[in-house]
């Protein structure tokens, strides 16, 4: 009998302190695209972005002409209608063209991996500086406003499913959390969205213009 009163005890006691937890959810994916920082660091990142494309575009119209440059070496090393010297001058002009075709190859595949890493760098860098600043924007707000646990809502499994599946739409802080972050700078934000969709609209464009002259 005592044992049964002491679980009874203690499975009041678990009660009670259960009712005392505020509950609130928060869907961090969307606080960090909205914050006004993201779009500005967005705006760095599609920056670099188009520095990247320029230099790869320039090796690779560097490439193109020299590729073009030896096809037609190799046209005139066969052309039995030259003369013998100048037919053995282009067939050297190939081999030094071959030779830097090899080159330009290899230096575009090295700006190309320097380059996406170090994009992917940057990237990474941001989001683990912001999200660390987000979190700690979100834990304020909990302590100020009594919530004793927040749970995040956008994370997702290795399954893809989601880690909390339904919540009380009633407790969802993301909002609140939302205006907070970008509190006195609505209009820079606004600005920098739109700068940003039109730096994004440029890289695509410039991108199907690359993709087409392939």
């Amino acid at each position: 009998m005592m044992k049964q009163i002491a679980v009874l005890l203690a499975l009041c006691a678990c009660v009670a302190a259960f009712a005392q937890e505020r509950f609130a959810y928060v869907n961090m994916e969307t606080v960090f695209n909205e914050y006004y920082k993201t779009v500005n660091e967005n705006i760095n990142i599609e920056n670099l972005r188009k520095q990247y494309m320029d230099g790869f575009n320039l090796l690779r119209d560097e490439f193109q002409a020299s590729l073009a440059e030896y096809q037609k070496a190799l046209a005139d090393a066969d052309n039995e209608l030259l003369s013998d010297e100048v037919r053995e001058n282009a067939r050297n002009k190939a081999q030094l063209l071959e030779g830097r075709l090899q080159q330009k190859q290899e230096e575009i595949m090295r700006y190309r991996q320097d380059g996406l890493g170090e994009i992917e760098e940057r990237q990474q860098l941001i989001v683990e500086k912001l999200a660390q600043e987000l979190t700690e924007q979100v834990r304020k707000y909990a302590e100020v406003q009594g919530y004793t646990t927040v749970l995040e809502v956008s994370g997702k499994s290795l399954n893809r499913v989601p880690m909390v599946i339904a919540y009380p739409k009633e407790q969802e802080i993301t909002d609140a959390i939302v205006k907070l972050v970008n509190a006195g700078h609505e209009a820079e934000k606004a600005e920098a969205e739109a700068k940003l969709t039109d730096l994004r609209n440029k890289l695509r464009a410039a991108q199907e213009a690359a993709a087409q002259q392939n």
